[in-house]
């Protein structure tokens, strides 16, 4: 699945009828049959390796073993790695930057590692083949396949039985719903499987019995079902897979209702609405969940061909609130655990999709960043569907005090603030009428200004930024417990009155949240600050403990703060880390980047924000205003002279932000508060 195409022309995933072709006697590695039975529930590290070009482009970072082995330890025993070649390989010559190739056997080497089955195929990456079943591109989409399968075949053929290769993903996926191929076209599809195939048994070693799985038309069931009756030629017996993927697109991909029908938010039995029956299922319940894998299991598994669904999954819609959305909720992990039931009933493999996203449209069950579980609630639904115990906990539902805490090393160079961007797994905040937050606070707040004995402060905020205003909202924790844990409990409130309510967070759009940080502000603190979860909680009292930071913690931070870390709960208490490391309180100074730079001074008063700077000599400098998401509000370049210069800018900003003033290789760097 390409998370960002048009999802409509998915309607229905495709299965395929094929024909087995026996030409030869058994080989080293075991059949295909053999393997099925032992690849169990699979994994799909989606939107990463198959992301063109450059894998983090969409919001993941690269995988890990850590996270590989999370997948293991969840209960998985396949993982799928959708896998772009086209976007990194000369596409003249076809020949795959070698630097790629390695990043792709890095991530294949930790699945093996963990004692997993891996699949990588040929992926969308910019519809080189999958837009391309017509006779016009046939040559040319033959040659690249060949090409391409040649050097991945080449550099994979020591593997053992672990590695399966698959030669496509949704081929023809472009296509209407319905849109009949006939002989022609399926003529093409299947001379690219026969050049995959062929291909890879012509480089030798394990590749010369290996697992090989292709794909009929848009891996749709139906459509594969009525047109692709032919397998494509395989000289070795029994090491052969089709592929099928499944989305009923009203209740697992529709986005927007539309005059033919409205997306299904409800599924299962027991789970059907009276407050909103126009939104529960009706042509995709369970019944026909067990019809279209019956197809597969007829066509395919009878025959002794086993079948792996490749891609499955349904989307969380967040935009929901309270009741319902717990009833979508529960319905969601109810369609989960079905297909993963009925489809190994059937005899078919079931790999769940997971884009790695943590907001509206998701389907994701691990946090790529963390490595630990996103979605425990999912993750055992899918463990019930393959017959395995639940997990203990649910972090969708309980909160869950964690083995870790995060740590802030905190300073107090000036009064101004430090910040933790905690990032933003749930956009929309209006289901929750309050936030818990865990913490600890170490440290001292004395200091010695002048020869006398001063007294400072501390005090943390939750705040907010909301995509639409990019207004900054922010509620204080209130009074801080110092040498002990303590839960601090914040209202949160959708109305916009209630910003008049001292202690009461009120995001600008409650239902856009685009930014979430712990905010600290202090004079003279020297310390640490400690927090073992953040809970997040509804008006019917059920808790989802957002940030339990078991396994990491967050990586952008600034202002007062050292560094970010992790420490096990019960080793903070003796924790003294901050008299040693931290700074005591000095000038109220803006500190520079820059080992060249003079002082950056900055004021704001009548909407206008004022910088002064001393410049060495003249030239051409750069005043640059952003906010706390590194985004420009303002921007300007201008002729300084040797000396004293003074610039005044229009503020367009609401709370914090950092001024910035570049002159060659000198950068001055000053935070401003604007009210």
């Amino acid at each position: 699945m390409r998370q960002l195409m048009n999802m409509k022309t998915v309607l229905r995933a495709g299965a395929v009828v094929l024909a087995a072709s026996c030409l030869s006697s058994a080989a080293d590695l075991p059949t295909a049959k053999t393997i099925a039975a032992e690849m169990g529930a699979g994994w799909n590290i989606g939107n990463t390796m198959e992301v063109p070009s450059d894998p983090t482009a969409w919001g993941n970072p690269l995988p890990t073993q850590q996270l590989i082995d999370s997948v293991k330890a969840a209960g998985f025993k396949t993982l799928r790695i959708p896998s772009a070649w086209y976007s990194h390989s000369d596409t003249n010559t076809n020949v795959i930057n070698p630097a790629w190739m390695a990043q792709v056997k890095a991530v294949v080497d930790y699945g093996i590692k963990s004692g997993l089955y891996v699949v990588i195929n040929s992926h969308w990456d910019m519809g080189w083949l999958e837009s391309h079943i017509e006779v016009a591109s046939k040559d040319k989409v033959n040659k690249r396949q060949g090409a391409y399968w040649r050097q991945i075949a080449t550099a994979f053929k020591d593997y053992d039985h672990h590695l399966l290769f698959a030669g496509a993903n949704e081929p023809g996926q472009q296509d209407a719903y319905g849109t009949a191929w006939g002989a022609e076209r399926i003529a093409v599809l299947n001379s690219y499987h026969q050049t995959f195939i062929d291909t890879v048994r012509a480089t030798g070693g394990n590749n010369a019995t290996r697992t090989l799985i292709v794909q009929g038309p848009k891996t749709d069931i139906e459509l594969t079902q009525k047109e692709w009756t032919t397998l494509p030629v395989d000289k070795v017996a029994g090491r052969l897979m089709a592929e099928v993927h499944f989305y009923p697109y009203q209740f697992t991909l529709m986005e927007k209702d539309e005059d033919w029908g409205k997306i299904f938010w409800f599924w299962g039995e027991g789970n059907n609405s009276t407050t909103a029956p126009d939104r529960n299922t009706t042509w995709c319940g369970p019944a026909y969940v067990d019809s279209m894998f019956k197809i597969v299991k007829t066509q395919f598994v009878d025959k002794d061909i086993p079948v792996m669904l490749g891609e499955f999954g349904a989307m969380k819609r967040m935009t929901l609130t309270g009741d319902t959305l717990a009833l979508h909720i529960k319905s969601r992990r109810a369609y989960y655990q079905y297909v993963v039931k009925s489809a190994l009933a059937h005899g078919i493999i079931p790999v769940a999709w997971d884009a790695g996203g943590k907001g509206d449209l998701t389907m994701t069950v691990f946090d790529r960043k963390t490595g630990g579980v996103f979605d425990l609630g999912l993750l055992n639904a899918i463990r019930r569907g393959a017959g395995l115990t639940n997990l203990p906990g649910d972090t969708s539902l309980v909160p869950v005090a964690g083995t870790n805490a995060m740590k802030i090393l905190y300073s107090a160079k000036d009064s101004l603030f430090g910040q933790v961007n905690l990032g933003v797994p749930k956009p929309n905040f209006s289901a929750y009428d309050s936030i818990i937050v865990r913490a600890y606070v170490n440290g001292k707040s004395t200091y010695v200004e002048a020869g006398a004995t001063k007294y400072g402060y501390l005090s943390l905020s939750l705040v907010t930024m909301s995509t639409d205003s990019w207004k900054w909202r922010e509620a204080a924790l209130g009074t801080l417990t110092n040498d002990g844990w303590n839960n601090y409990r914040i209202p949160l409130s959708s109305v916009q009155a209630d910003t008049a309510v001292k202690g009461t967070l009120v995001p600008a759009d409650p239902t856009k949240v685009n930014f979430f940080g712990l905010q600290a502000y202090s004079k003279g603190y020297n310390g640490t600050i400690y927090v073992d979860y953040i809970v997040f909680k509804t008006k019917a009292g059920v808790s989802d403990t957002v940030y339990p930071f078991n396994i990491a913690v967050p990586e952008t931070f600034s202002g007062n703060v050292i560094s970010v870390s992790s420490i096990p709960v019960g080793s903070v208490a003796s924790d003294v880390e901050w008299k040693t490391a931290t700074k005591s309180y000095g000038s109220t100074g803006i500190a520079l980047r820059g080992s060249n730079s003079s002082a950056l001074v900055t004021s704001v008063a009548n909407g206008k924000v004022r910088t002064s700077f001393a410049a060495p000599e003249a030239g051409l400098a750069q005043v640059t205003l952003t906010n706390l998401l590194g985004e420009t509000v303002w921007s300007h370049s201008f002729a300084a002279q040797a000396g004293l210069n003074s610039v005044e800018i229009p503020s367009n900003l609401r709370g914090l932000g950092l001024l910035q003033v570049r002159m060659g290789d000198r950068n001055l760097t000053g935070k401003v508060y604007c009210p």
